[in-house]
């Protein structure tokens, strides 16, 4: 199929780009020591620059020591510019065109990343400080001009420091840049923008990131007055816009980097009414990841370029197999958060990753080929083995995937389960059918057992044969009437009545989604703990908003000793640590404690008996998420 709207040209100012499609800046976490650019950088914006995309937006660069968190670029200083060089060149060097995200995080760095950070608000600024930063931004834009950069942004959204000057509740000054008025509010975005422009070339473009909607506040900025404001910094010399959505004071905070609950474009309305009311180009975000929506948005005159983040992260060839008609080549991303987000908040997180790339910040370190061609038996048909086989066929090794089932797929298939999870099934079915593209033979209905391994004789075995359901050691369990979570979310049981779910992990939330979207009336998620464990932290604020109130129900800090019947008796914990025990009726109880991993013993034994080196992945190894088994993937494959 021909996407010509998408890879037309565009110009913004003097800066002709070749196509429509933006990388918009993503926190990576690959800063070194706050102040230094490894060949980690360089690569991931090479990679994607190769793979065809229009623009790279670099990644947040702070405009001063005081909001300058440890996970961030630095751009105030002559060292900093000099680090920013290897990014521009790689990117230049790969066909590619470079911008840079000047930024001030406001309250963000501090609350969130580095307690060292000194905090920084309207509220606690002085107009001294004011005129301070406004100079620090455009001593940023200096250097980023000198770095190489083609274009600027300004990054004014997520509730940094201009979107706190700008939303009325997050400003409660009273002078000339307090909240009395929109023109007060964003007097000093306007400062900033005049300051920036001020030290550019006249034919370099400014853009400016803007929250397409102010939301979820005490106060919100209106439509109308974002595109009072858009028509301003205009004015002042903006030459584009970029509007996202989110604030890091608020459940919003979801839409930032928007998971699976939310359809592919799903901020574009909000978007198409700003365009509407404003002068300059329009670049359109919200989760964006297949080229024939980017397309119809540009065609239909929704946004003038489309900013394609997540997707190009899943994929950095994303622009050459769209322009080349190779869309289902294109692996997919399928919003779950876990390698782009939650590695950003994680702190033994090094850099951000992603479940169906595993390859993601380690762009650099190439894909060796192999010394020796080996036949490798790859056990398990899960999406641990299928992308360990991918890569090994790419390295030049002969891996054949044996699976015990009628089908390879493994979790991922029961995952998609789930509601709004279908992607997590495409994902696999996906890789099923790379791998036979790539010409790997996947043996189903074949369960390997040591007397296969001695009758095959491969170079090389890789054990992914996952995890299996756990039923836990509770009195009375197996005289009760219960069900797992994967049976339900298989079809092959049957949840009604009062439902009572033990688990309130990612599988025993999804199972309460699940059986909602049924028709279940009464469901109680209980653990431990609190229910929402190891969902992660986008996804479990998405239980309160698709799901509030008592919609599902939720026991926290109850700890089950006994199952009889249709009543469970548990230990209450409450907030003073004071223990009671209670009692709960149920009409069904679902087990969703847990997997486990599979027994692996006999085969790692024969593989020891016959001197066959072998590798342990994924759940089999330890049980953890699909970005985990993707990430041993790569780590065994590239190594064999």
């Amino acid at each position: 199929m021909s996407y010509d709207a998408l890879f037309s040209p565009i110009k913004l100012r003097g800066l002709e780009l070749k196509n429509r499609v933006v990388l918009p800046g993503m926190a990576t976490k690959m800063a070194k020591g706050k102040h230094d650019v490894a060949e980690d950088l360089p690569g991931y914006h090479a990679a994607i620059a190769a793979g065809g995309c229009g623009l790279n937006i670099v990644e947040i660069a702070s405009i001063c020591s005081e909001c300058h968190a440890t996970i961030y670029l630095g751009l105030y200083n002559e060292h900093h510019r000099e680090q920013l060089k290897k990014i521009t060149k790689a990117i230049h060097d790969n066909g590619g065109k470079a911008a840079v995200q000047i930024w001030h995080g406001g309250f963000v760095p501090e609350e969130f990343f580095d307690k060292t950070n000194k905090v920084e608000t309207p509220d606690n600024i002085t107009v001294e400080r004011i005129h301070e930063i406004v100079k620090q931004f455009g001593i940023s834009a200096k250097y980023a001009v000198e770095a190489g950069f083609d274009a600027l942004e300004f990054h004014s959204a997520h509730t940094y420091l201009p979107h706190e000057f700008m939303n009325a509740s997050l400003n409660n000054r009273t002078d000339e840049y307090g909240n009395q008025s929109l023109e007060n509010r964003c007097r000093f975005s306007l400062e900033v923008i005049r300051e920036m422009r001020a030290n550019m070339p006249e034919d370099m473009p400014l853009i400016m990131r803007l929250d397409a909607i102010d939301e979820m506040l005490p106060k919100n900025t209106t439509v109308e007055e974002t595109i009072e404001f858009i028509n301003w910094a205009q004015e002042a010399g903006v030459d584009a816009v970029n509007l996202s959505r989110g604030n890091a004071r608020s459940l919003a905070t979801v839409y930032e980097v928007p998971p699976y609950n939310l359809e592919p474009g799903f901020n574009m309305e909000n978007i198409t009414a700003i365009k509407k009311g404003v002068k300059i180009p329009v670049i359109g975000v919200g989760r964006v990841n297949m080229p024939a929506l980017a397309d119809e948005l540009i065609r239909d005159g929704k946004v003038d370029m489309v900013a394609v983040g997540r997707a190009q992260l899943a994929d950095n060839q994303w622009c050459t197999k769209a322009r080349e008609g190779r869309d289902a080549e294109i692996r997919r991303c399928i919003g779950c958060s876990e390698g782009c987000y939650d590695k950003v908040i994680d702190p033994k997180a090094t850099h951000i990753t992603c479940t169906r790339n595993p390859r993601l910040c380690l762009e650099f370190e190439g894909m060796p080929k192999a010394e020796t061609p080996k036949n490798v038996m790859v056990i398990g048909g899960g999406i641990g083995g299928l992308v360990t086989a991918e890569i090994l066929k790419e390295r030049g090794h002969n891996p054949t995937v044996y699976e015990a089932t009628e089908s390879a797929g493994g979790r991922f298939v029961t995952a998609g389960k789930a509601p709004k999870k279908q992607g997590f099934t495409d994902a696999v079915l996906w890789e099923i059918e790379n791998c036979k593209r790539m010409g790997i033979e996947i043996k189903t209905n074949t369960t390997v057992t040591p007397e296969l391994i001695a009758e095959v004789k491969p170079d090389h075995v890789i054990i992914a044969t996952g995890s299996e359901y756990v039923k836990p050691e509770i009195p009375g369990i197996d005289n009760a009437d219960v069900i797992s979570a994967e049976d339900v979310l298989n079809g092959k049981a049957e949840a009604k009545g009062e439902v009572l779910i033990l688990g309130g992990g990612l599988i025993g939330c999804e199972t309460a989604q699940y059986l909602i979207e049924k028709g279940v009336k009464d469901v109680r998620v209980m653990d431990k703990k609190r229910v929402g464990n190891k969902c992660g932290m986008l996804r479990t604020m998405f239980m309160d908003i698709e799901y509030p109130g008592k919609t599902i129900q939720k026991s926290i800090r109850s700890n089950v000793t006994s199952i009889g019947d249709h009543e469970i008796t548990y230990k209450f914990t409450d907030k003073s640590k004071k223990t009671s025990e209670k009692t709960r009726h149920f009409d069904t109880l679902v087990i969703a404690i847990g997997t486990t991993s599979r027994p692996t013993e006999t085969l790692t034994a024969k593989c020891e008996e016959l001197g066959i080196a072998y590798d342990v992945i994924g759940d089999a190894k330890k049980v953890g998420m699909g970005i985990d088994a993707t990430a041993d993937a790569y780590a065994v494959g590239r190594t064999v």
